[in-house]
């Protein structure tokens, strides 16, 4: 006799309950909290179980392994940063007159900085999701929708530089604050302000 072999739709079927769906989510939130404060080696069945405050065989239950819950807080966390740049967007879009350039400054810094610091965390677990392929991946997959946000202040502030080179310059701030011993919002700032000075259209 034939075991029957789980998919992945059977998972899916499984957490298709609103109590099932409840849980599983929790175990995302807790393993995706745990990549944003320590990366992605950090996350694993045990300690998120710990985290999400449920039992070790509920984080196996859901999930086709470790890889799949990884990929599964990675996105979430994209999801998070791009909703933080969206609110941004919005925000900015709403403005009845366009706003002076200090103030413009500081709405591209809500949309790409973490609301408040440390930061040196949050950049450590960027940088180490390199090393975590599901997380990578998923990073990669949610980076249009952040990318879009960035582009719509980018358009309102009639920037002409994409939003790539705008979340690369100041990530490249914020490395060179943390690197120097420096403020991280005001070495982002001072470049932002370069590029917004040289880059309208």
């Amino acid at each position: 006799m034939c075991s029957a072999v789980e998919t992945t739709s059977d998972r899916r079927e499984k957490a298709s309950t609103a109590k099932g769906e409840a849980r599983r989510q929790a175990i995302i939130d807790a393993a995706a909290a745990i990549i944003r404060e320590s990366g992605p080696k950090e996350v694993t069945h045990r300690a998120v179980a710990q985290r999400a405050g449920c039992s070790l065989s509920a984080t196996t239950y859901y999930f086709d392994g470790l890889d799949d819950l990884l990929h599964q807080a990675g996105l979430l966390n994209i999801s998070l940063w791009a909703a933080r740049a969206e609110r941004v967007a919005d925000a900015v879009e709403a403005l009845e007159e366009r706003p002076g350039l200090d103030e413009r400054i500081e709405f591209l810094l809500r949309a790409t900085l973490p609301e408040k610091g440390p930061y040196l965390g949050h950049y450590l677990q960027l940088i180490s999701a390199g090393a975590s392929a599901p997380v990578g991946s998923a990073y990669r997959e949610g980076r249009q929708r952040l990318n879009a946000a960035i582009s719509r202040i980018a358009e309102s502030f009639s920037l002409r530089y994409s939003a790539e080179i705008i979340i690369a310059v100041v990530d490249g701030a914020v490395v060179t604050a943390l690197s120097e011993r420096r403020d991280v919002r005001e070495t982002a700032a001072a470049l932002v302000r370069a590029l917004a000075e040289t880059g309208r259209k």
